[in-house]
């Protein structure tokens, strides 16, 4: 089973940190293609308009071989709703670049 907690340190504190979310996934179908069933939790952020998030569902046909990073990567495309941009906005923090040929 994977768990991930999310936790804000505010100013890079330890000390002071305090947990919003959760990912759990737990494996379902051996092998090296495999079916989790997962839980993404996160709790709202009224200040910033964040809803709070509890899904729970079954992610199928991952590649053990991609690795934790990409079975988070998948539950969290599958949870969290787009964010839409706004005008002037577009490709603001998406951390993508373009290559030009």
């Amino acid at each position: 089973m994977l768990v991930v907690n999310i936790e804000v340190w505010p100013w890079g504190r330890e000390e002071r940190k305090y947990k919003i979310g959760e990912i759990t996934a737990g494996n379902i179908a051996g092998g090296r293609i495999s079916s989790y069933e997962v839980r993404v939790q996160q709790a709202a952020y009224e200040p910033e308009d964040v809803p709070a998030i509890n899904e729970e569902f079954l992610l199928r046909d991952h590649d053990r071989r991609d690795g934790a990073l990409a079975l988070i990567r998948d539950a969290l495309l599958i949870a969290v709703p787009p964010i839409e941009e706004s005008s002037g906005e577009a490709g603001a923090g998406t951390g993508s670049t373009s290559k030009e040929g």
